[in-house]
C-alpha cells in the first residue's frame, strides 16, 4: 500500500497545484479520478484494518443494552421515554442520549442477537467520519493551495482567484501547498489511528464514534453553506448538530468550532481591520441559529434530566485529587499521540519506536511547511483550538490508561489530531521552477508519510487483537453459562462467580455484563440469583460479606472462571475452623520473629539487590539499587490459610528510602492462583524514617484471597533505592483494627451489604458498630461519600477524598441512623466506619464498606 500512497499523492500533487485558476465549471475528469481514488484507498485500508473484530460477540456494557433491547422491542414507549428521561432509566448517572438507543433498537429488530451486525454499524459511522473528514480537509487546504474559494458574501460568478493581497504577503506568494495531499493524509491517519479500538471495536463504544461523525457532518455541510451554496446545507448542517446532541454532549462544543472557522474565513478574505466589524456580524448571524440550538437542547437536557450537568457526579468542577488529575491529564495526553497498547508493545518495539520518530519527523516537517507557506498558520490554529475544544466536555474523566482504556473519550479529538499530523506531509511547491531542495523535501514528506500509515495501520491492528481475544473470552463464557445452567445447577440458587475478566488488555469483557449474560435470550433462561466478584469491582462489599458467605456456604455455589482453559471451576468455602470476626481468640495469627525470618526471607532473583544479609539477631537487612523500570523482589517462603488471614504486617526500619518512591507491594500466590502477578497483590506506603514503622497489607477484601485455599508463599515488590531493615513479619486479626459493623438483612443471603433508603417504606435505616477489639478506640466515625464516585480502596489507612460528610459516635458499641432526607441525591453512596481514640484521632484501618442505594 505504501507504494500506491506514493505514487497518488506524487501525481495528484501536481494536479491539485495548478498555477492558473482552475475552471468553475467543474474538475477536470483526471482529479475526479484522483479523489475517487484516494478516497478508495483511505476507505479500504479503514475496512481492512478492522476486518479481525468482524464477528458476531458482545462484550462488557453491551449486554445492558441487550437487556433493554430485549423490553423495547416489547413495549415501544421505552424507546420514546429516552428523549424525556435518563438514558435507559439510569439513575446513578444522568445521560441524554436517546437517539443512541434508537441505532442500538434498529440493529436489534435487524440482526437479533448477531453481533456482527452492530459491528458493521460501528464501522460504517467510523467509516462515514473518515471519509467526510476528507473532505473537510479538502476544503481547509484551499486556503493555503491557492484554489479558488466561493464565500456566502459572493456569488458564484463573483468567485475568482484569491489575489497574493488577499491572501499573505507578496514575499510568500511563490509557493502553494497541496490540499489533496493535506486531505489525504489527516482522513487516513484517523481512519487507521491506533487509538480507535474502544470506540469503534466496542458495540458500546458507537456513542463516540456516532456523535463524531454528526460534528464532522455538520461541520462540513456548515462549509459548504458559508461558501455560498444552497441554504439547504445550512439545514443540513442544523439537523446534524441535532442529531449529535441527541447522541451524546460531546456536541455542545460545534458552534465554538465554528466561530473558529469564522475567523479562518476572515483572514481568509483579507483579514484587515476593515472588514473585521462586517466579518464579526456575519460570524454571528451565521453561528446564531446553531447557539438557539444549543440552547434549547439544555432547556431539555434540564427537563428531562433534572440538571443541565448530568453525567457521573452532576458536578462541573468537584475534582477530588488536583495532583492526580493534573498527571491523569498529562499521562492522558501522552496516550494520545503514542496510542500502543503497553500489553502489546514495549519500549524496543520496532513499530513503535518508527511511530515516535516519525512524531518528531512531522513536527519539524509542520514547522517547515509554516515557515515556508504562513497561509497554513490559520488552518494549523483552527485545527488547534478544535482540538482544545473537543476535549472540553471531558476534561473531568479524560483518562487514558497504559492499556487505553478510557481512549474513546479522545475519539472526537482525533479528527483535528489527524489535521494537525497531516500538516507534517503535506507537499509544498513553488510556482514555476520548484526548489530542488522542495522537490526531495516533498518525496521525503510523501515516503515518510507512508511509512507512518503503515506504522499506524500495524499498530491499530495489534491494539485490535485485544477486543478480538475479549470476543472470544466473551462468547466461551457464554456458552459456559448455558452448559453450567443447563446441566449443573438446578433452579436458580444463589451463585457466586469468581475470576471473570473484568477486561482483557484493557478490551472489556464482563464489565456490567454478567446481569445481561445470565437473561433469556442471551441464556437458556432467566436468571437472577449471580453475582460476579473480582478487584475490579469495588462496588460489591466483599470484605462485609466474608463471615455471613462462610454462614451460609451450604445455600451458596462459588465457581471460578479458568481463563487459560475457558471453563469454570468449582470453590468450596472452607469450614469455620478458624472463627469469625468476633472470634479473636481462635483466629490463627502467626508470629515471624528474629528466630524465623532468615528461614523465610529469601532472594531468589539478586535484580537490583544490592545487598541482603541475615544478622545474628536475625534482622533481614537488604538494600536496593534498580534501575527505572523491574522492581527488586524478596520471596516470604510461607503459608497461610486464605480465608482465615485478613492484614499482614511487616515492621520494618527504613533509614534510607527515596522520597518519591512506590511503597511496597505483597504479591500472593494459591490454589486458584498459581503464579504471581501484579492483579493479585496488596499495597503498603513506607516512608523515610529512623524509628520502626508497620506496613499493613490488607488482603480481607480480595475474592481472590479469600476464596484462594491456601497461600503458596509470597513475593515482596521493594522501592528502586532503598534501605531496609525487616524486624517481624505476622497476621493482625480484622477486629483489631477496625470497628465492625451491621444492619438488618445485611448478609449474602440478604441484601448483600446493601442498605436500602426510598421515600416510602424505608425511610430510615440503623447501623451498629462495636470497637471493643480496637486497642484504645473510644468511639467511631463514618465516612460518607458523594453519590456514584469510584469507591475509595477496602480497608487502607488512607482518609476518603471525596467524602459528603461525616457521622461521628462516641463509645465502643453502639449505632447510627441514616435518614432519606439526608441524602439529596439518588445514586450509591458508600459508607465506611474508622475507630476513634479519646481524642476524636482515626486508629487503625477503615473497617469494611457499605453501600447505601438512594431510591425513590
Amino acid at each position: 500500500m505504501s507504494a500506491d500512497i506514493v505514487n497518488v499523492v506524487e501525481q495528484t500533487r501536481n494536479e491539485s497545484d495548478e498555477q492558473q485558476p482552475p475552471s468553475h465549471t467543474g474538475s477536470s475528469p483526471l482529479k475526479k479520478n484522483a479523489l475517487a481514488l484516494m478516497v478508495g484507498i483511505v476507505a479500504l485500508a479503514t475496512v481492512l484494518a478492522y476486518l479481525p473484530v468482524m464477528f458476531n460477540f458482545f462484550a462488557g456494557d453491551d449486554f445492558v443494552h441487550l437487556t433493554w433491547l430485549k423490553q423495547a422491542v416489547v413495549y415501544p414507549q421505552l424507546i420514546w421515554k429516552n428523549f424525556y428521561s435518563s438514558w435507559l432509566d439510569g439513575t446513578t448517572t444522568k445521560f441524554y442520549r436517546p437517539l443512541i438507543s434508537v441505532f442500538m433498537v434498529s440493529d436489534y429488530m435487524l440482526w437479533g442477537l448477531n453481533g456482527l451486525g452492530f459491528h458493521i454499524t460501528n464501522l460504517l459511522f467510523h467509516l462515514t467520519s473518515t471519509v467526510v473528514l476528507f473532505f473537510v480537509g479538502l476544503r481547509l487546504g484551499k486556503c493555503f493551495s491557492g484554489a479558488p474559494v466561493e464565500t456566502a458574501e459572493q456569488s458564484p460568478v463573483q468567485t475568482t482567484q484569491l489575489s497574493s493581497a488577499q491572501v499573505q504577503p507578496s514575499s510568500a506568494t511563490r509557493f502553494q501547498g497541496s490540499a489533496m495531499a493535506f486531505a489525504f493524509f489527516a482522513s487516513i491517519i484517523f481512519g487507521l489511528y491506533p487509538l480507535h479500538p474502544e470506540a469503534v471495536s466496542w458495540i458500546t463504544g458507537r456513542v463516540d464514534t456516532i456523535v463524531t461523525t454528526f460534528i464532522v457532518v455538520s461541520l462540513w455541510c456548515y462549509m459548504q453553506w458559508r461558501d455560498g451554496k444552497s441554504i439547504l446545507w445550512c439545514a443540513a448542517s442544523i439537523a446534524s448538530l441535532i442529531l449529535g446532541l441527541l447522541s451524546k454532549e460531546m456536541a455542545i462544543t460545534l458552534p465554538a468550532t465554528m466561530a473558529a472557522y469564522e475567523v479562518l474565513l476572515w483572514w481568509e478574505k483579507g483579514g484587515n481591520r476593515k472588514n473585521l466589524l462586517s466579518g464579526a456580524i456575519n460570524a454571528i448571524k451565521a453561528i446564531a441559529p446553531f447557539a438557539v440550538v444549543i440552547a434549547l437542547y439544555f432547556v431539555v437536557r434540564l427537563i428531562a434530566l433534572g440538571t443541565f450537568v448530568g453525567g457521573y457526579d452532576d458536578s462541573l468542577f468537584f475534582i477530588s485529587n488536583v495532583k492526580d488529575f493534573i498527571y491523569g491529564w498529562l499521562h492522558a495526553l501522552k496516550m494520545l499521540v503514542i496510542p500502543a497498547n503497553k500489553d502489546f508493545f514495549n519500549a524496543h518495539n520496532a513499530v513503535l519506536m518508527l511511530w515516535q520518530i516519525s512524531l518528531g519527523f512531522m513536527a519539524v516537517s509542520a514547522l517547515v511547511n509554516l515557515a515556508t507557506l504562513k497561509r497554513m498558520i490559520p488552518v494549523f490554529l483552527f485545527s488547534a483550538l478544535w482540538l482544545a475544544f473537543a476535549l472540553i466536555p471531558v476534561y473531568k474523566i479524560f483518562a487514558i490508561a497504559d492499556d487505553l482504556q478510557g481512549s474513546r473519550l479522545a475519539y472526537l479529538a482525533t479528527v483535528p489530531l489527524s489535521l494537525l499530523m497531516a500538516f507534517g506531509f503535506t507537499t509544498v511547491r513553488a510556482q514555476g521552477n520548484p526548489f530542488a531542495w522542495m522537490r526531495i523535501a516533498n518525496r521525503l514528506r510523501i515516503i515518510w508519510g507512508a511509512l507512518f500509515i503503515t506504522a499506524a495501520a500495524a499498530m491499530l491492528w495489534t491494539n485490535n487483537g485485544a477486543w478480538v481475544t475479549a470476543g472470544q473470552q466473551s462468547n466461551a463464557i457464554r456458552e459456559q453459562l448455558n452448559s453450567l445452567y443447563s446441566s449443573e445447577i438446578k433452579g436458580d440458587p444463589q451463585v457466586l462467580f469468581l475470576s471473570l475478566p473484568d477486561h482483557i488488555h484493557g478490551a472489556y469483557v464482563c464489565r456490567n455484563a454478567l446481569y445481561g449474560m445470565t437473561k433469556h435470550p442471551q441464556m437458556v433462561r432467566d436468571i437472577q440469583n449471580n453475582i460476579m466478584v473480582d478487584k475490579f469491582e469495588p462496588i460489591l462489599p466483599f470484605g462485609y460479606l466474608k463471615e455471613s458467605l462462610q454462614e451460609s456456604k451450604n445455600q451458596v455455589k462459588i465457581y471460578r472462571w479458568n481463563l487459560e482453559n475457558k471453563r469454570f471451576d468449582a470453590i468450596t468455602i472452607p469450614d469455620k475452623t478458624f472463627g469469625g470476626l468476633n472470634e479473636l481468640v481462635a483466629t490463627p495469627l502467626r508470629k515471624y520473629d528474629s528466630r524465623t525470618l532468615k528461614q523465610l526471607v529469601k532472594v531468589e532473583d539478586h535484580y537490583g539487590i544490592a545487598e541482603f544479609a541475615a544478622g545474628e539477631n536475625g534482622v533481614i537487612t537488604v538494600k536496593t539499587d534498580a534501575p527505572k523500570g523491574r522492581r527488586p523482589a524478596l520471596k516470604l517462603d510461607f503459608s497461610l490459610p486464605c480465608f482465615a488471614t485478613d492484614f499482614l504486617a511487616i515492621k520494618v526500619l527504613a533509614p534510607a528510602i527515596e522520597k518519591n518512591n512506590k511503597g511496597l507491594d505483597l504479591l500472593y500466590k494459591n490454589d486458584i492462583n498459581r503464579d504471581f502477578n501484579l492483579f493479585h497483590r496488596a499495597h503498603a506506603d513506607i516512608f523515610p524514617s529512623s524509628q520502626p514503622q508497620t506496613l499493613l497489607f490488607s488482603l480481607r477484601s480480595a475474592p481472590e484471597w479469600a476464596l484462594g485455599g491456601t497461600s503458596g508463599g509470597f513475593e515482596l515488590y521493594l522501592p528502586l533505592h532503598a534501605e531496609l531493615k525487616i524486624l517481624e513479619i505476622e497476621t493482625v486479626a480484622a477486629n483489631t483494627l477496625m470497628p465492625i459493623i451491621n444492619f438488618k438483612n445485611s448478609g449474602f443471603l440478604g441484601t448483600k451489604g446493601f442498605l436500602h433508603l426510598d421515600r416510602k417504606e424505608k425511610l430510615k435505616e440503623s447501623v451498629t458498630y462495636d470497637t471493643k477489639g480496637v486497642p484504645g478506640a473510644q468511639g467511631v466515625v463514618f465516612e460518607l461519600t458523594r453519590p456514584n464516585l469510584l469507591f475509595a480502596s477496602q480497608n487502607d489507612k488512607e482518609k476518603c477524598l471525596v467524602t459528603q460528610r461525616e457521622i461521628s459516635s462516641s463509645g465502643t458499641t453502639g449505632s447510627i441512623t441514616l435518614d432519606r432526607k439526608d441524602f439529596p441525591s439518588l445514586g450509591i453512596y458508600e459508607m465506611r466506619a474508622w475507630a476513634t481514640d479519646k481524642d476524636g484521632n482515626r486508629t487503625g484501618v477503615a473497617g469494611d464498606h457499605i453501600v447505601i442505594s438512594v431510591d425513590e
